[in-house]
């Protein structure tokens, strides 16, 4: 949905895959036993290239080392046997 004027009327887009980070934090405690094992782990609004931001998991990561505007890139995880979701990881240059 459009968080402008509330539209459904929505297609797909290729985006870049590069973004920055817009705000992130580390979870220490898993709200799920499912997620236990990945304990800790980092979450991230992502703003795109193109201007849109998503929430997702940063990856290959020291979670100290990260900062606000921190270049990343789109990576995917398969969670299981069907479902693969985007992950981001820090840029080669931003270390």
């Amino acid at each position: 949905m459009c968080t402008a004027c509330l539209s459904s009327d929505l297609s797909w887009r290729r985006a870049s895959g590069r973004g920055r980070i817009h705000s992130f934090t580390t979870v220490h405690r898993a709200l799920s036993p499912a997620f236990e094992d990945d304990l800790p782990y980092v979450v991230a609004v992502i703003e795109l290239e193109e201007g849109l931001r998503m929430v997702s998991r940063v990856v290959e990561c020291d979670s100290e080392r990260l900062a606000i505007e921190q270049p990343v890139e789109v990576a995917f995880e398969r969670v299981s046997g069907e479902c693969v979701l985007p992950v981001f990881r820090p840029t080669p240059a931003a270390g």
